[in-house]
C-alpha cells in the first residue's frame, strides 16, 4: 500500500500555497528564456500529440467529466470576477489587434451598393472577408 499525505493535507498545503503562488509563478515566467523559439521548433511533437489527443478522445472524455450546469456556475462566479481585469491588462493588445483589423477593412475598395443583394455581398462583402482572411494568414 502507497502511503500518501491524504487528501485533507494534500488540500491544506495547497490552500497554503495560493499566497505565494502568484509571486512564484512570475518568477517563473521572468526566468524562462527561448520560450517562442523552443515551442516552434516543438510543433511536429504539438501536431502528433494534438492528433493523439483526437485519436483518444481526450477532449470529450475531459467534457464528460462535467456538466453544463457546473461549467456556468464556475464561469459565473470565476469568470465574472476576473474578466474585467483581464480586458484592462488587455488593452494595448486589443488596441494593436483591432487597428491591423480596421486598417485592413479600411483599406479595401467595394462595390457601390445596388438593388441585388447577391452583387451587394459579392462586391462588398466577400472583398472585405478575404483582406481580413489574408490578413490572419500573414
Amino acid at each position: 500500500m502507497v502511503r500518501t499525505k491524504g487528501l485533507e493535507a494534500t488540500v491544506g498545503n495547497w490552500k497554503g500555497a495560493i499566497g505565494s503562488v502568484p509571486g512564484r509563478y512570475k518568477q517563473g515566467v521572468q526566468a524562462a528564456n527561448n520560450t517562442i523559439e523552443r515551442a516552434i521548433e516543438a510543433e511536429d511533437l504539438y501536431a502528433a500529440k494534438v492528433q493523439e489527443a483526437i485519436s483518444n478522445k481526450s477532449r470529450v472524455k475531459g467534457l464528460q467529466k462535467t456538466s453544463t450546469a457546473e461549467w456556468k456556475s464556475r464561469a459565473a462566479e470565476l469568470g465574472s470576477a476576473r474578466i474585467a481585469a483581464g480586458m484592462q491588462a488587455a488593452e494595448p493588445k486589443f488596441r494593436k489587434g483591432m487597428g491591423d483589423v480596421l486598417s485592413t477593412i479600411e483599406a479595401v475598395s467595394i462595390s457601390e451598393r445596388t438593388a441585388d443583394p447577391i452583387a451587394n455581398v459579392d462586391g462588398r462583402v466577400k472583398p472585405i472577408v478575404r483582406a481580413l482572411y489574408d490578413m490572419k494568414r500573414k
